[in-house]
């Protein structure tokens, strides 16, 4: 009897536990390169990932200073991730056949480039991409987002991309078009649309890979760098951000050694290797 009971309360319990579903993979890695962490549901313990290995809603995608990730979506959108930088899959829905998306990723620091392709009939962003400063509603775009401590800076080179405050009390939207760029400061509306050249791609791109930082001088089009402070009441010039090395806006991590096999964000021949 004891034994019959027992199994009795076993059943009980088992079927009062609550069913946690399995979460859906919504993307895949294509390449990764250097350390890479992989938090599954933003829970330890950390798992190095591999190219083909998938990502699910809750999952947040952390690389090392030499680290590179590249994430291609269920939608075909495409995540390439730089150095130093740590991002979280907050939601992700595609219904292929009823043409709906609703996507949400949180950049927490670094650099991303987005490639968003399939433009859906929506009257709304249903690619969105929220950092400590902004809210960027992709619409087909390919877009480079980069982040400072005070400021997140938002490159559009393709398609349209709206950008905004993270708080909606402060107001204020900017469009960007094809090679726009905006700055989206702490409690700030973003700044107006600039216009940079093609050429500072080559340099957003170098910064995607290597993580290495700028210059003082902007691209050899004569439009804004990365990281380079806008002309605004207040803030140290960029000389003296140079210079200083105590300065507090953003420096992405730098690699002392070249990487031995080139990271292709648009895609090309690469990696699809874990190291460490």
């Amino acid at each position: 009897m004891p034994i019959f009971v027992s199994i009795l309360l076993a059943i009980v319990w088992s079927l009062a536990l609550p069913v946690c579903p399995q979460a859906e993979v919504v993307g895949h890695f294509q390449k990764v390169e250097g350390p890479v962490d992989l938090l599954k549901q933003g829970q330890l313990p950390i798992q190095a990932p591999k190219a083909q290995d998938g990502v699910e809603p809750g999952d947040v995608i952390r690389t090392k200073s030499q680290g590179r990730a590249q994430v291609k979506f269920v939608d075909d959108s495409v995540l390439t991730i730089a150095p130093g930088s740590r991002v979280a899959i907050e939601s992700y829905m595609y219904d292929a056949s009823k043409g709906s998306r609703k996507a949400v990723l949180q950049i927490f620091r670094g650099m991303v480039q987005t490639v968003v392709t399939k433009i859906l009939k929506t009257q709304e962003p249903d690619f969105i991409m929220k950092t400590h400063t902004a809210v960027l509603g992709v619409r087909g775009t390919k877009t480079y987002t980069l982040l400072g401590p005070m400021a997140t800076d938002v490159y559009n080179a393709e398609g349209k991309t709206s950008v905004r405050n993270i708080f909606a009390e402060v107001g204020g939207e900017v469009l960007l078009g094809p090679l726009q760029f905006s700055r989206i400061m702490a409690n700030l509306t973003p700044t107006a649309a600039m216009n940079f050249q093609k050429q500072d791609l080559i340099h957003l791109d170098r910064v995607l890979i290597t993580g290495e930082g700028f210059s003082m001088a902007p691209g050899t089009g004569g439009g804004p760098a990365p990281f380079a402070l806008l002309d605004r009441p207040g803030l140290p010039t960029l000389q003296s951000l140079v210079v200083d090395p105590q300065s507090s806006l953003y420096r992405p991590p730098q690699i002392p050694a070249p990487i031995q096999q080139p990271f292709h964000p648009s895609g090309g021949s690469g990696s699809g290797g874990t190291g460490s």
